[in-house]
């Protein structure tokens, strides 16, 4: 192997921690956590909490759905403890991102979601994504021109890369 490249997490690793972002941003978080153990397990990673969690139903109780991310999270040794509210909105609306560019989420609902959720107080980080809620209200309001959202989103995925990493390598013993 070459040094200096760098190992992309694995796929149900980032998924989990979608999960409790979502969690912690009172999103619908299920789902993803259920499909994120799922994929972790059939990568490979066979532990206790991620058996459990692939294995929970959707409508289960929120706080043992938290509970169980965690204790997913923590079987894997990511360190999601130092998780704020603050990256835990970008690592949402990372996700959701990703979600509009591979046209599974509309770009109007998105735009909306970032301004009502992240606001303009939010993480500077995505600022971006709430002006693009200001913008398509102009639009809609006979103002300008319809936004071209995409080179937003795929300059706010670029930027926002390193996030994969901070929350998927394992924590230090």
């Amino acid at each position: 192997m070459s040094s200096g490249a760098r190992e992309e997490p694995a796929a149900g690793l980032i998924d989990l921690v979608t999960a409790r972002a979502l969690w912690v941003t009172r999103q619908e978080a299920a789902r993803t956590a259920i499909s994120a153990a799922t994929r972790s397990l059939t990568e490979g990673k066979d532990t206790e909490p991620l058996r459990e969690l692939a294995g929970a139903s959707l409508d289960m109780n929120v706080h043992e759905l938290g509970a169980l991310i965690d204790a997913s999270l923590v079987s894997l040794g990511s360190p999601l403890a130092a998780l704020t509210r603050e990256e835990a909105l970008t690592v949402v609306a990372r996700h959701f991102a990703k979600e509009v560019v591979q046209g599974r989420f509309p770009i109007r609902e998105f735009a909306d979601w970032a301004h009502s959720a992240i606001g303009h107080d939010g993480p500077p980080l995505t600022q971006d994504l709430v002006m693009l809620d200001d913008l398509y209200d102009g639009f809609e309001g006979g103002w300008g021109e319809e936004p071209n959202a995409l080179p937003t989103l795929e300059r706010f995925l670029d930027e926002s890369q390193d996030l994969d990493q901070k929350w998927t390598r394992p924590r230090n013993p």
